[in-house]
């Protein structure tokens, strides 16, 4: 202590500022890794997008081929046949689990959504094995390539499946192709590895006894290394099955169809029940692979001769004729099946359409996640149907996807763009070079913050600044930091960004803290709060569901904000472009219309 009071004042403030700077040197310097790899990714899609877009073709045949067998099969013919290749390859009681399985699905009004989820699982499996079992006999006979290839199987099992849907989006496109390469890449190192092992474990005695009698390395390598090895490359091959089932939910966020649609919609709408459907779908799937895959990993006494239908028909003493005549017969049926069935949907298909305006044109549309943008989007849809068009279901994306879709000709259009709140969007896909905003769907929408009409009018609250008092902002803390929580957006929504640049410039970020997550989730939580007579802070928008249930003045109330503030990127607005009723909120008096 007695030599510090000799010390320069000015020497002691320079060392502690220089032990900051040691004990914690990311201060001085950030890493600009996210800026490397925005600019990488940028030059992947701006050069040699055309070059991916290639590579995605033979995915996209044999996703086709396998979907549209799939889906043009009768269910009933659908189920006798997966029962009887169950049969043959399974049992019979696997053969019945199946039947039950598939059926649960179809009278809970979601053969088509399975149908659909099947043909992506099957597809992404066949690529899955493809690759991943060469990859893992190059692995198990060159210790250099496997070392080589580790730390990527590392990264691929490790890295967020949501990290990497972004750059595939923008190098595929939105849909079925790309969701096959997200799930590819989460599901084939398992059958990587386990090819490997399986190969690296058999008796090196079985090997030399081989190569003793005169056998090449091919030879060994073929004819007993592989065959010895078959039951754990199944065992990678049954993992990689279950890992492309549990990405169905992933990858619908880029629009890909199926049962992990209905999760997400069940989500987005606060339907449980819809949600708990696909779920179910799912889980009934995955058993129903996991054990005929297990099935055949571990074997059969019996030949397959005498499995199944062929053994039962062998088992009754009936001539080879008779079986030929009995397989040809239930082919024959099968195909009656399907022709009938071909024709009974092309019927419904009238001539009435000819002479409407889109006639013969299909037309792709995209939707967010919100029920609002989806209800926008379906009323627009059931329009173009009216003159004609052939309209797909809309697919269900992000905002920044959206923007990415119609920019890529993924898709035709969207209902769901706002003018300042997606202006961003809208430069960074080309602007009005290659989008075309057309007409106004609804004007002088409005976003900004909430509070229940109890607590506004008990404690005078009538500005979101009024949360600086410590005091004020407790009373919105659910979770005892003393900070207001501020029931926010879904991360990377604009409204996420945008409210954070408030926390920060109205001078709140001591006392209030946005609470980030699926937005349909929070209101949940933030409508079970106000059942309970708490007090409730939320951002939302018009028009919105929200509204209908929380009806302002009845039982919420708008927050005005000090003064207008908005995102560089969202351009330049006054308060008079941001007030409703002298109120001024985030935005306002500006347009939700379609872009193309």
């Amino acid at each position: 202590m007695l030599i510090l009071n000799y010390l320069p004042h000015h020497f002691i403030a320079e060392t502690q500022g220089g032990l900051e700077i040691l004990f914690n040197p990311f201060e001085s310097y950030t890493l600009p890794l996210d800026e490397w790899v925005n600019t990488a990714v940028n030059f992947l899609v701006d050069n040699f997008r055309f070059l991916f877009q290639e590579i995605s073709s033979p995915i996209k045949d044999t996703l086709e081929i396998i979907k549209s067998g799939f889906l043009a099969l009768p269910p009933l013919i659908f189920l006798i046949i997966i029962g009887l290749l169950v049969w043959q390859v399974a049992g019979r009681k696997l053969a019945i689990y199946s039947i039950i399985a598939l059926c649960i699905i179809g009278f809970c009004g979601a053969w088509e959504e399975a149908m659909v989820s099947l043909a992506l699982v099957l597809t992404a499996v066949i690529f899955c094995m493809l690759v991943g079992i060469p990859l893992g006999i190059l692995s198990a006979i060159s210790d250099r390539f496997n070392k080589i290839l580790r730390p990527l199987l590392d990264a691929m099992q490790t890295l967020p499946s949501f990290v990497y849907l972004v750059p595939v989006v923008m190098l595929f496109g939105i849909g079925e192709v790309s969701g096959i390469i997200a799930t590819f890449v989460f599901a084939v190192p398992p059958l990587i590895r386990l090819t490997n092992l399986g190969i690296r474990q058999v008796s090196p005695e079985a090997v030399e006894a081989a190569l003793a009698f005169g056998s090449t390395r091919q030879q060994v390598l073929l004819e007993v290394q592989i065959p010895l090895a078959l039951p754990t490359i199944l065992a990678g091959t049954n993992q990689a099955i279950l890992l492309a089932l549990s990405m169905s939910v992933v990858t619908s966020m880029i629009g890909v169809e199926g049962l992990g649609q209905m999760v997400l919609q069940g989500l987005g709408r606060l339907n449980v029940g819809l949600a708990a459907v696909g779920g179910l779908g799912i889980v009934l799937i995955a058993v129903m692979l996991d054990r005929i895959t297990q099935a055949i990993s571990q074997g059969k006494v019996l030949s397959w001769q005498e499995r199944g239908l062929i053994g039962w028909w062998r088992s009754r003493g009936f001539s080879k004729q008779k079986g030929t005549t009995l397989g040809i017969s239930i082919l024959v049926a099968l195909l009656v099946g399907v022709t009938g069935w071909q024709l009974m949907s092309q019927t419904t298909i009238n001539s009435k359409n000819e002479a409407l305006p889109g006639n013969g044109i299909i037309v792709r549309s995209t939707s967010g996640l919100e029920t609002s943008g989806i209800f926008i989007t379906e009323i627009v849809n059931i329009g173009l149907e009216k003159l004609g068009y052939q309209v797909k279901g809309p697919k269900q994306l992000n905002v920044p996807a959206m923007h990415i879709a119609v920019s890529n000709d993924d898709v035709d259009f969207t209902g769901v763009h706002w003018q300042i709140a997606h202006k961003e969007f809208f430069d960074k896909n080309g602007g009005e070079d290659k989008l075309e905003r057309v007409g106004t769907l609804i004007s002088d929408c409005q976003a900004g913050y909430q509070i229940d009409k109890q607590t506004a009018e008990k404690y005078n609250i009538t500005d979101l600044s009024q949360l600086k008092d410590p005091k004020i902002a407790k009373l919105f803390d659910s979770d005892g930091d003393g900070k207001a929580n501020l029931i926010g957006c879904t991360a990377g929504w604009v409204c996420e960004r945008v409210i954070n640049h408030h926390l920060q410039v109205y001078g709140l970020e001591d006392t209030v803290e946005q609470i980030e997550g699926d937005y349909s989730s929070l209101m949940v939580d933030t409508l079970t709060r106000y059942r309970q007579g708490k007090p409730i802070l939320y951002f939302t928008w018009t028009p919105h569901w929200l509204a209908s249930i929380l009806k302002v003045e009845e039982d919420v109330e708008w927050l005005s904000v000090p003064f207008t503030s908005l995102l560089e990127a969202q351009g330049n607005f006054t308060e008079k472009d941001t007030s409703v009723n002298g109120k001024k909120s985030w935005y306002s008096s500006r347009s939700s219309s379609d872009i193309s």
